[in-house]
Formats: structure tokens, sequence, C-alpha cells
């Protein structure tokens, strides 16, 4: 047993070892799916700048790295990058040019492995912009992502989680798409993002104990849209000037257990909205010159406010 404890050992230094750096550009691979191709698990490829041109499959755990933003385009027709090995670390590229398939849910990066690294990329003129489809523990840091130039109705999701759980997404800033979206997911982590000009800045359904912290849900149809979901803690937030049809700030609709504290609800049509809701606890929240400040159904019970701050809405 010791023996073969020391081989194992053996081989992943080994592995560790001989890791490679492959390189795409003038003089070197032609193409980013050339140089996966001939990758194994654990190398790095550096991408030296210029346009390559999509779609691009990445199934080995590998670290794509872009030198001074690389362009991957998808030339209008359907998902620019897919991932479809875990671990796999994209830094430092331009993804656009998706297609505009609502059905097909074209997207910038479709991710459909564990454990992703999506960061600093810019996501220009797609549809649906990164997709987790059962990634767990994938991780969304320091993207911007700008939708396709259609009517709301039209727009996909700009980050879109689907049975992902342990998800973090920090640092990113969404504009012109329809939502953030996240569903059927635990343990997730939003924090510091800046989500404007869409339908729902951030819109939650069927998640379970998910922090949402020091986010900026500027000028959308609705800033947040909480929905059959637990344990939901929302901290320190600036939600402002979602004013659709509706124009929620924040609302919740058959909600258990959340924690809403310490946020900036300002400007809405409707601070926060209730319906449906139970033992949630609302306190210190700064809730001011929205046209009404709480709207409360019949339907939210068992619920506490306290120590919130009512500053000049037409209607408290």
């Amino acid at each position: 047993a010791l023996s073969l404890i020391i081989f194992a050992t053996g081989l992943l230094s080994s592995h560790e070892a001989f890791a490679r750096m492959l390189t795409v550009g003038p003089s070197f691979y032609a193409t980013i799916q050339t140089a996966e191709e001939e990758a194994i698990n654990g190398d790095t490829i550096l991408v030296k700048p210029g346009v390559y041109q999509g779609p691009l499959t990445i199934q080995k755990s590998i670290k794509l790295i872009g030198e001074a933003f690389p362009v991957i385009d998808g030339g209008g027709k359907g998902t620019v990058v897919t991932i479809k090995a875990p671990d796999v670390v994209l830094r430092g590229f331009v993804i656009r040019g998706s297609g505009d398939l609502l059905a097909s849910e074209n997207s910038g990066l479709l991710a459909a492995a564990a454990r992703p690294l999506i960061e600093n990329n810019r996501f220009e003129d797609v549809l649906f912009g990164v997709y987790l489809s059962r990634a767990p523990g994938g991780i969304l840091r320091n993207n911007s992502f700008s939708g396709k130039m259609l009517d709301t109705s039209r727009r996909g999701d700009l980050i879109r989680v689907w049975y992902s759980d342990g998800v973090v997404i920090e640092k990113n800033h969404t504009e012109r798409g329809r939502d953030v979206v996240l569903w059927f997911s635990k343990n997730l982590t939003l924090r510091g993002n800046d989500f404007r000009h869409g339908r729902y800045g951030v819109h939650f359904m069927y998640c379970r104990d998910a922090d949402v912290e020091n986010n900026r849900l500027i000028g959308n149809s609705v800033g947040a849209y909480l929905m059959y979901s637990e344990g939901l803690k929302l901290r320190g937030n600036t939600v402002s000037g979602n004013r659709g049809p509706s124009g929620f700030g924040i609302g919740f609709k058959d909600m258990k257990n959340a924690l809403i504290e310490k946020n900036v609800v300002a400007s809405n049509r409707v601070g926060f909205y209730l319906d449906g809701c139970e033992t949630m606890l609302c306190r210190g929240n700064t809730v001011a010159h929205n046209d009404i400040g709480f709207d409360l159904m019949p339907t939210a019970m068992r619920n506490r406010f306290e120590s919130n701050n009512m500053i000049d809405n037409a209607e408290q």
C-alpha cells in the first residue's frame, strides 16, 4: 500500500512538473482550437493579440490566458465558447458575436463542468452572456457584459446560473441584458456587482442560502425579484431607479427566512414588495423617494420590520 501511495504521488508531481505553456499567434499555433487539441490537463495556453474565429470548445482542464485582450468572435452564430471540462480558467479575452436565437440559448460562454474560473473578460454583442449549467463551484469575477441591441423581450440573460451550487459572482458589470438569473442552486454569493438597464437586475428562483452584498442594481425594470427561495441575505446593496411597469426595487414572492438589512432602496416605483412571504427580517434599510415605500400583500405574514429609515416616499 505504501508503494502504491508513493507511486501515485510521483505521478501527480510528474504531471505538475511537465505542465506546458502553449502559445497561439504568429509563428506559433494558428488557432486556439488547435492548441487545445494538443494540450493535456494542466497545461496553459497563452493567446497573443488578434482576432480568432469561434466557436471554441474546451474539453481539457487547462488555463486559457489572453494577452492584451485577444478577441474570440462567434460571427453571429451559435455559442462562442463552450467549456466541457472541470477546472478550466478563462482570463483576459473579448468574447463577442454570439447568435441571437433565444430558443437555442446562444451564449458568449456556456460552462457545463465543475469549477470554471471566468475572470477579467469582456463579453460584447452576445445574447446570453455566461451560462453556468450544472457547473458547481464556478467563479465569475471582474467581467463586463453588453447585450445585443434588441428589444428587452428578445434579449437573453447576461448571467444565468442553473443547478450550480457554490457559485461566486463578484465585481461584474452588465448592461443591456434581460436578467441576471439564478435557478435551483444553493450557497451562492453575489458581491460587488453592477447590474444596469435590464429587465430584472437580479432574479432568484428556487434557491437556498445566498449572500447578496454590496451590489448596485440601477435603472432596470425591476431591481431584484426573489421567488420561491429560502435563507437569502441581502446586505448593503444600492437599488435605485428601477421604474418599469411594476417598478419594484426589491420584490419577494413566496419567500421564507430572508434577511434584508442596510440596503439603500431609492427612487423606484415601489421600494419593497412582499407577497406570500413569512419570517422575513427587514432592518436598518433606507427607503427613500419611491412612489410607494413598502407594498405588503395580505399573504405576507409573521415578518419583522425594524429601524428602517422611511424618507420622502409619496406613500410610505
